[in-house]
């Protein structure tokens, strides 16, 4: 009996090992498959379930199944604080279970409690469920002490002080050392100029950051669609707008929403309304679902005194579901 017992535990260890090796090749299939079979060789093998619910969990997100799994793992190896943490991220990803889901990661943290990753997940599922951005930011601070170089903490954190009663200032320090430890990073840059840009309008900083952003990205086509809109808003620039409009499509040709940046920009300036409907134009063209161009080009062609086009296009833009667009028709009806 001995000996069976030692030949069932060397089955069970040699099926785990290629149910490793499969999940780096990424046959999930072929996966569970061995680790099926090393729990029917070692039923009490809590490595093998764990394994078994992770795999789950990263092949099309199979919840139910990986919980299972994790529950399995947890009820053989009660301690077993990755197994609780992963339990975590499947409940809040299944239907967003968050109290579940909380409940996991402070189980996890209570068995582990150095565990800054489960602090990280803990934090996004504060500021998810109902908007906790104040247990939220408890979390991630947690977890920056735990692991100070966490640096897409400083990004949860960030967003949910921008979220917690416009708290910019805060949220721009987070992206401050974000960048500190991670300057090679472009999204850093473009959330801390939508916060300048939040934070009364600090539109002349928010065009740094983006210029930062192309700087380390010289072909990042948003970041020069996104500065084009900043400078539209900063004092009405609208030249150097549409000069970083232009650019956008330049890199991104298909950029449908440039287009529309740059023909809000040729209307504002000096009322340039043929360039601003080529524009919409050619966004429509690119994007025949865009709602807001069309009702932009109806605003254009009422503006010069164009009703019957004016309403044609506001009503594909309320087709489309532009709630503008449905004001515009009943106030010209």
């Amino acid at each position: 009996m001995e000996n069976d017992s030692r030949i069932k535990e060397q089955l069970a260890e040699k099926y785990f090992e290629e149910g490793e090796t499969a999940f780096e090749d990424n046959d999930y299939e072929k996966a569970i498959d061995c680790y099926k079979r090393a729990v029917t060789c070692k039923p009490d093998y809590a490595d093998a379930y764990y394994w078994m619910g992770y795999t789950y969990w990263v092949w099309n997100r199979q919840y139910e199944k990986a919980i299972e799994c994790f529950q399995k793992a947890i009820e053989l190896d009660p301690d077993y604080a990755d197994a609780y943490s992963w339990m975590g991220e499947a409940y809040y990803e299944w239907n967003g279970q968050y109290e579940k889901a909380i409940e996991c990661y402070k189980k996890a943290i209570e068995y582990e409690p150095d565990d800054a990753d489960a602090y990280y997940r803990m934090g996004h599922v504060y500021a998810d469920w109902n908007g906790q951005y104040e247990k939220a930011i408890e979390c991630y601070k947690e977890a920056i002490k735990l692991k100070p170089d966490f640096v897409f903490t400083y990004w949860g954190m960030g967003s949910a002080y921008e979220a917690w009663n416009g708290q910019y200032e805060k949220a721009i320090e987070c992206y401050k050392e974000a960048i500190k430890l991670k300057s090679q990073d472009l999204i850093f840059y473009n959330l801390m100029a939508i916060a300048y840009e939040n934070w009364n309008g600090q539109y002349e900083k928010a065009i740094e950051c983006y210029q930062k952003a192309i700087e380390l990205k010289p072909d990042y086509a948003g970041a020069y669609y996104d500065m084009g809109n900043a400078y539209a808003k900063w004092n009405g620039q609208y030249e150097k707008a549409i000069e970083c409009f232009e650019k956008a499509i330049e890199l991104k040709p298909d950029y449908a929403s440039a287009y529309k940046g740059m023909g809000v920009a040729y209307e504002a300036w000096n009322g340039q309304y043929e360039k601003a409907i080529e524009c919409y134009k050619k966004a429509i063209e690119l994007n025949p679902d865009f709602a807001a161009a069309y009702c932009n080009m109806g605003g254009t062609y009422l503006a010069i005194g164009n009703r019957e086009q004016a309403k044609t296009y506001f009503k594909q833009a309320a087709e489309l579901g532009n709630e503008d667009a449905k004001e515009w028709i009943k106030r010209m009806s």
